[in-house]
């Protein structure tokens, strides 16, 4: 029980790490579009990779796999949320004709409206997460076979 709550502590941390990132990487023009794509969709089979890498990661039924792939989504857009939403909304306040105009007016309209479509988008970001954990995690089953349990065999003569 102890080593699932530090493996979803460090899930936690990842993920919200690489949301961070890609909240910087989205105000870049020509790459937003990537990077949001990678943000709604990839950013579970992204982590599930680099934990696999590192040995981090074991045999995942695929149904944790999506379960862990929606509290990846979730907070990775939550942290992709607190970098963007500030940076995008003071490029809308400084160039008026600019393409972040729309968040700035969101987060005009009242910082309530602002969370309730931070949340809104993040259970999005969640859904389309797990499906994509489940995905990846139904391949690599595919690919590397279900270890075997070792049956023990005790035999009582008397």
């Amino acid at each position: 029980m102890l080593s699932n709550k530090i493996f979803l502590k460090k899930l936690l941390i990842l993920s919200g790490i690489l949301g961070l990132i890609l909240g910087v990487i989205t105000i870049i023009p020509f790459i937003c579009n990537f990077s949001f794509f990678v943000l709604m969709i990839l950013t579970a089979p992204l982590l599930f990779i680099y934990l696999k890498k590192l040995n981090l990661l074991g045999y995942v039924e695929p149904k944790e796999g999506s379960i862990y792939g929606a509290i990846i989504g979730f907070v990775s857009f939550i942290g992709f949320s607190i970098s963007f939403v500030p940076l995008a909304t003071i490029i809308g306040f400084l160039y008026k004709g600019s393409f972040y105009l729309g968040v700035s007016l969101l987060f005009r309209s009242g910082i309530f409206v602002t969370i309730m479509m931070v949340l809104f988008v993040s259970i999005l970001s969640a859904l389309l997460n797990a499906f994509s954990g489940l995905v990846t995690m139904y391949i690599y089953n595919q690919i590397e076979p279900k270890p075997e349990d070792v049956p023990t065999q005790i035999d009582i003569q008397d």
